[in-house]
């Protein structure tokens, strides 16, 4: 069940932080490719993707979320479509070592981001263990009460749901954000920028030639956990239908409520 926590981070209650390889894309430099822009040119190429996100309120996504290190090394893949502001997201989740270590789990499953919650269905199997209650409810902030791992595990809820105007507006305000040329991957052509988080961590995104972000890569060294999480999201199709809704109530367990029982048991 905590290992489901560990998935619920991938999309739930982002406030910014993430990152790795992009899902099924990889990142490479056109042969003689160099910076061009000027710092002041780059945070504005930035700042004019953060409007056009900003607008656009949301897009499909293609994540890949590594953890390294710390108590919950691992990683999982994420498809579906995500918003923003507020933050929602309806994803299918699979090749998931978190899911692999769990007896009883599916092999891929459903999370859904909706209001101030993220939600994990944790499929047939695993209902004995929540009173038959099919979704896992775990709350932004509720899952922190000291231990090492639930901080490290609340630090990928913050780290990997991803908020990507806000995210794009923290980059475009970096002193130090900069143009690094021309990239590719597969069929995908771009122009790199990447900068320090006023947070802590970096950020890289590559913005196409319509002013869309292509790809973000956000990696983040997660407080208390010693873990290092890498979050890459491919974007496409901005402006997506995002009709979210959180499952009925009668059929959600806490995460917190899940683990007293756990621990009475």
């Amino acid at each position: 069940m905590v290992a489901l926590a560990v998935v619920a981070g991938a999309v739930g209650c982002q406030d910014g932080d993430g990152g790795t390889k992009a899902a099924g894309a990889s990142a490479t430099a056109q042969p003689g490719a160099r910076a061009t822009q000027s710092p002041e040119e780059a945070a504005k190429a930035v700042r004019a993707a953060y409007a056009r996100t900003s607008a656009a309120k949301s897009a499909k996504v293609e994540m890949r979320l590594t953890v390294g290190g710390g108590k919950a090394p691992g990683g999982s893949t994420f498809t579906g479509v995500q918003a923003w502001g507020p933050v929602a997201a309806d994803l299918k989740v699979f090749d998931s070592s978190y899911l692999a270590d769990i007896p009883g789990a599916p092999v891929e499953t459903r999370v859904v981001t909706a209001g101030e919650a993220t939600y994990v269905d944790l499929g047939e199997g695993l209902t004995a263990q929540t009173g038959g209650k099919r979704w896992l409810k775990v709350e932004a902030g509720g899952a922190a009460g000291g231990d090492e791992l639930m901080v490290q595990l609340t630090g990928g809820l913050t780290a990997a749901s991803m908020d990507l105007p806000k995210e794009l507006g923290l980059l475009a305000g970096s002193s130090a954000v900069k143009h690094l040329g021309p990239v590719q991957g597969g069929d995908v052509k771009a122009e790199a920028y990447e900068g320090e988080l006023p947070r802590g961590g970096r950020m890289e995104v590559w913005i196409g030639p319509d002013g869309y972000p292509v790809q973000t890569v956000i990696d983040t060294e997660t407080d208390g956990g010693g873990a290092m999480t890498t979050l890459t999201t491919k974007y496409s199709d901005f402006g997506a239908e995002a009709a979210v809704q959180a499952p009925p109530a009668g059929e959600t367990v806490a995460f917190v409520d899940l683990l007293k029982r756990l621990g009475r048991g």
